[in-house]
């Protein structure tokens, strides 16, 4: 960021401390939202904080931004399945797909200090300050690619509506005067992977805002050879046919769907084959990791 950040405020601490202390699990976004939507400094400065130990920079002034500044999350629940799906004691191999600002890299990788990260995230303006990030958080075990996935290489228009980062999209019908357009490259899985000293991926994540059928299509060499154990996705009931195309790639292979489901108490992992009402966050399980590994056999639904 070009920026010279500012360190969190007096008021935002209390916030945060607040917040983060209220004694459930999920919720707390929730409230966030109710109590202040939206950031309450208007310097338009990026801000500074501490992360386990980490030192963390971000430009705070989208929804993303300003939750995960506060309460040092995003997606709690995604982050979970990913960690119980991770041996904390090897080097796992995590793939950020949509990285965004790095919320979810930035969380696994600061509970996991063996864990590999590959961000991969298209927008040009959010790279200078992810790799920051990945530099104070996991210096030596990081690669960036500044690309989006898909199933074979090109270069296609990404939308941001609204200066809305976190909604950046390839798939906007329609673009608006407050809307941004960048041209990115998109590049396959394979190349990714043939490309970076890490391999595949052990776990993945993907949030692309309506693209992940693509990518699922490209990541179908990695889950063919198995090497990956768990997969979170985003799919709303709108994205139908999406869901159904993710399902005919995984069922070939030991790969079961789970919808990730939260109440202020749980996180539980419910065994599906379709779509489920009120879940947006899904995971592709490998089927051993379910038998072998306690910690996420305790998330899934009896």
């Amino acid at each position: 960021m070009d920026q010279q950040a500012r360190q969190i405020s007096f008021s935002e601490s209390i916030l945060s401390f607040l917040l983060r202390g209220i004694p459930i699990k999920h919720g707390k976004h929730r409230i966030l939202d109710i109590l202040s939507p939206r950031i309450w400094n208007k310097s338009g400065k990026p801000v500074t904080f501490s992360l386990n130990t980490h030192k963390v920079t971000l430009d705070p002034h989208d929804l993303v931004g300003w939750h995960f500044f506060i309460l040092k999350s995003f997606d709690p629940e995604v982050i979970e399945v990913l960690e119980k799906a991770c041996d904390p004691n090897a080097k796992e191999v995590f793939w950020d797909i949509g990285a965004n600002k790095g919320a979810c890299f930035s969380s696994l990788a600061a509970k996991l200090p063996m864990l590999q990260v590959v961000a991969i995230e298209p927008q040009q303006k959010l790279r200078a300050n992810n790799v920051a990030n990945l530099e104070s958080i996991c210096a030596g075990r990081y690669e960036y690619v500044q690309a989006g996935v898909g199933d074979e290489p090109a270069k296609l228009t990404l939308v941001v509506p609204n200066a809305n980062f976190g909604a950046a999209s390839l798939h906007v019908q329609e673009i608006t005067e407050n809307d941004e357009v960048e041209e990115i490259e998109i590049k396959t899985a394979s190349q990714i992977a043939e490309r970076s000293r890490f391999g595949w991926p052990s776990v993945i994540k993907i949030d692309v805002e309506g693209h992940e059928a693509q990518v699922f299509r490209s990541l179908k060499p990695c889950i063919e050879s198995g090497a990956c154990k768990a997969i979170v996705f985003e799919n709303h009931l709108s994205e139908a046919a999406a869901f159904k195309e993710i399902k005919t790639i995984i069922e070939p292979y030991v790969y079961r769907i789970y919808g990730i489901k939260k109440s202020p108490w749980s996180t539980t992992l419910v065994p599906t084959g379709g779509q489920l009402p009120g879940v947006t966050d899904y995971a592709v399980i490998r089927s051993d990791l379910v038998t072998e590994n306690s910690k996420l056999a305790k998330l899934v639904a009896q």
